[in-house]
């Protein structure tokens, strides 16, 4: 009787290995509606990057960069893209780790970027504004030699000013690196710790708004045109072994572009056209 039991037992407990091993592969071996293998597709995203990517009043994601990214799917049916939040700060490091595919957060180009990982094509021609005090009120790039700043390692904001030092060594930016929000930073120009920042306009507008930040005034820089290092193009930023995901995504980016599908949500998301020349998509 004894031995009867612990066979039943361990065919249970077999059985129950076998359950698991199955459920995993369904899991892991994901199928469309017509039978063939579907990739997943991580995307690490941000859920407060207006009017990129966040959520809404009734707790929707939305967004320029999340709608492209929702429109690509809908026409790449061998892949299943799976959103996850996380901090602005943290984005990258879960390419870096392998539990994402994709990055998604306004992420301009650096070289160290390029080394490292894949870009989509540009989405949009960064719209970037100097952020100052009232009482600076900075309007031209000719204007910050002298002045200082604070921006957050490996961005292409960093880039950008230090090649602006390299060409100006008797009129250089001071330079300060720190992780703090750009919240933090735009109430430290507010204060005047800070003497300005090159931000994206739209999102920090919203942010100045959103956290009610007065004394702050932000222009586009009216030489931009004499300063074309300061032009900024927005991309996903992809895993370095995901050449054939990067492929996709680029042919419905491009698909986007030539049927007038950019424009439009560049026009929704910022009240303006916004779209990279057409050269951009090659």
């Amino acid at each position: 009787m004894k031995i009867s039991k612990i066979i039943g037992i361990s065919a249970l407990a077999m059985a129950s290995v076998a359950l698991l091993a199955a459920c995993g592969n369904s899991k892991s071996d994901n199928k469309s509606s017509d039978g063939k293998s579907v990739k997943t597709v991580n995307v690490a995203i941000s859920a407060s990057s207006n009017p990129y990517e966040y959520t809404d009043a009734n707790g929707k994601m939305t967004g320029f960069e999340y709608d492209i990214l929702q429109k690509a799917a809908a026409n790449l049916p061998q892949y299943k893209f799976v959103y996850k939040n996380y901090q602005d700060d943290s984005l990258l490091t879960q390419i870096d780790a392998g539990r994402a595919d994709i990055a998604a957060n306004n992420f301009g180009k650096t070289q160290a970027r390029e080394e490292k990982y894949l870009f989509s094509y540009p989405t949009l021609e960064g719209v970037n504004a100097i952020f100052s005090s009232s009482k600076n009120n900075f309007k031209k790039i000719s204007e910050l030699g002298g002045s200082n700043t604070t921006i957050p390692t490996g961005t292409n904001y960093g880039d950008i000013l230090s090649k602006w030092n390299t060409e100006n060594p008797k009129n250089k930016i001071t330079i300060n690196y720190s992780q703090n929000t750009l919240v933090e930073r735009l109430q430290d120009v507010a204060s005047g710790k800070i003497g300005f920042l090159f931000a994206a306009k739209s999102a920090a507008e919203n942010l100045i708004k959103e956290h009610a930040i007065n004394g702050v005034v932000d222009n586009i820089p009216s030489d931009l045109g004499d300063y074309s290092y300061f032009k900024t193009y927005e991309y996903f930023i992809l895993a370095q072994n995901d050449s054939q995901l990067q492929k996709d995504l680029n042919a419905q980016i491009k698909k986007m572009e030539e049927d007038g599908t950019l424009k439009k949500l560049s026009e929704k998301y910022f009240k303006a056209d916004h779209v990279p020349a057409a050269d951009q998509f090659k």
